[in-house]
């Protein structure tokens, strides 16, 4: 089976190809707003010719939902579903912060536990920690250390104050955040240097296509965007009446 996974949610993002579960090919955006580079769905198109594949061969197509560069997630999942239209070939989708915990997970030197912490404006980061699941996959993990099944949606997460960032981290969990620029010196200050990653770490469309192999089940079908931002106002209090 043919895998085309995109990701577009960070300045990672790029396209990945992969045939029954290993990967033939990739493309990657030159480093800038993913939403904004030029010509990138061109190089999707590209990198499907250098492999010889047509639409209709694809057997599954996976974005990365996010969160992050929400105009950037949109763009992937609008290009999926038109490259699905002819065939009806299945869209789905994984949280992007989980690949990136995913790729954290399966790599050298791999932690027990990662936590991607986010940057959601007006004083609050997002966190999502995940540790590997028994069965394939990740599992998401709350502050506490309770584990569930990861959902691919905004209930995998949680937004915070950013003073009480720890209280959403589980204990010997490692820190990584596509914000390091914004965010790092907070994250520093919350867990010591040696447990936060001392760059940006991005999700990329290679750990999005390995994460939904490695648990395609738990993949959102009919993917939407992670949305973590905060509520820009209070809803006002329903006025009483007829």
């Amino acid at each position: 089976m043919w895998l085309l996974a995109i990701d577009r949610s960070s300045p990672g993002a790029g396209a990945a190809v992969f045939r029954d579960g290993i990967l033939e090919g990739q493309c990657r955006d030159v480093a800038g707003e993913p939403s904004r580079a030029p010509g990138w769905m061109a190089d999707v198109v590209g990198l499907l010719a250098e492999q010889a594949i047509a639409p209709a061969d694809l057997g599954a197509l996976c974005a990365g939902v996010g969160p992050g560069s929400f105009s950037g997630i949109r763009s992937s999942l609008a290009a999926l579903q038109g490259l699905a239209l002819p065939s009806g070939v299945a869209v789905f989708g994984v949280s992007s912060a989980a690949a990136l915990a995913y790729r954290m997970l399966t790599g050298p030197a791999a932690p027990k536990g990662v936590a991607v912490v986010g940057d959601a404006r007006r004083e609050r980061l997002w966190v999502g920690a995940f540790r590997l699941a028994s069965a394939g996959g990740v599992e998401a993990v709350d502050g506490k250390g309770r584990a569930r099944a990861a959902s691919h949606t905004a209930d995998d997460f949680e937004l915070v104050r950013a003073g009480d960032v720890a209280s959403a981290v589980p204990a010997g969990a490692r820190v990584a955040s596509s914000d390091w620029g914004r965010i790092g010196a907070a994250l520093n200050a919350a867990f010591g240097s040696d447990r936060v990653v001392q760059a940006a770490a991005y999700p990329d469309a290679e750990a999005v296509g390995r994460l939904f192999l490695a648990d395609p089940d738990a993949a959102k079908r009919e993917p939407l965007p992670v949305y973590l931002h905060p509520a820009v106002a209070e809803k006002p209090a329903q006025a009483g009446g007829c």
